[in-house]
């Protein structure tokens, strides 16, 4: 939930937890940071195990929620949705709808003067393509679907930004027919062909690759750094190491303002999602759901 430049220099090398039991909700989490690389590139799919995890197991969010918007939760129609929502790994409330790209909601104008921090308006989790969790929102969007099924149509803020943010890494780092969705909206900017590298990764079916529609979940920091024409975006969990240690991890995106497309994420440099170990979650991060 705040803002962000472009890449110059390739983040530090994110510390490499000790492993734990394999098949656990906390070996998801201690792979996080181990991830891997193809010709310098970070495996995505060892990214998103973590998306999967308990966070920390408390009701509490890591730090305190940033301002809510003007709408805690946004209004449903029954016609569109499964009749009961459920709640995932972290209590929140997810709903199911009829339509397996997604529910748009209807859009009304956020307040004037937000900060990167405040939350987009209405926000709803929904559960898409069978098994991901992706947030909409009244305020920011999404308001449009690609042919593809991906959600689009994100607004130029830096609210739109962060949620484009989360959906865009959901689809990178669920498996190679999600990629193939995102890259066939014309969604993603990869000029050195680099996911092609991933898609051969999670071919291998090697530790850490990821199977076609691999679940995917949304992490619960977020941090904006946004300009009109370009962002950051942060999505940060904490995990839990086998030896009771917490580690915070920080994984970016950076995205750039395309018009007549909007929010396109950037695959580019030799940490195109910047995973990396840090010290707390202050200075700007939030949670928005």
């Amino acid at each position: 939930m705040s803002e962000q430049p472009t890449d110059t220099q390739t983040p530090a090398p994110a510390p490499r937890p000790e492993p734990s039991d394999s098949g656990s909700g906390r070996d998801h989490a201690t792979r996080l940071l181990m991830g891997g690389s193809i010709l310098g590139v970070i495996v995505v799919a060892a990214i998103i195990t973590s998306i999967i995890i308990f966070f920390r197991g408390g009701d509490e969010p890591l730090v305190p929620a940033g301002d809510q918007g003007s709408g805690a939760t946004a209004a449903t129609r029954p016609d569109q949705f499964e009749p009961d929502p459920f709640f995932d790994e972290q209590g929140r409330v997810i709903y199911a709808p009829l339509n397996d790209n997604g529910v748009l909601l209807a859009q009304s104008s956020p307040a004037t003067g937000r900060s990167a921090t405040t939350a987009p308006s209405g926000i709803m989790l929904q559960r898409v393509h069978g098994n991901m969790y992706l947030p909409f929102s009244t305020s920011d969007g999404p308001t449009a679907f690609s042919d593809t099924g991906v959600a689009t149509g994100f607004a130029r803020t830096a609210q739109g930004a962060g949620l484009a943010a989360v959906h865009y890494l959901n689809y990178l780092a669920t498996g190679n027919n999600r990629i193939q969705m995102l890259q066939d909206a014309g969604l993603v900017a990869d000029p050195q062909d680099q996911l092609a590298e991933q898609k051969a990764f999670n071919a291998s079916n090697q530790p850490g690759s990821a199977p076609d529609n691999f679940p995917g979940r949304v992490l619960q920091m977020i941090k904006v750094n946004f300009t009109e024409d370009l962002a950051r975006v942060h999505i940060g969990a904490a995990t839990d190491l086998k030896d009771g240690r917490t580690q915070n991890a920080d994984i970016s995106l950076d995205l750039v303002w395309r018009g007549g497309t909007g929010w396109v994420v950037q695959v580019q440099g030799t940490n195109p999602f910047g995973a990396r170990a840090v010290a707390d979650f202050s200075d700007g991060w939030t949670s928005w759901w």
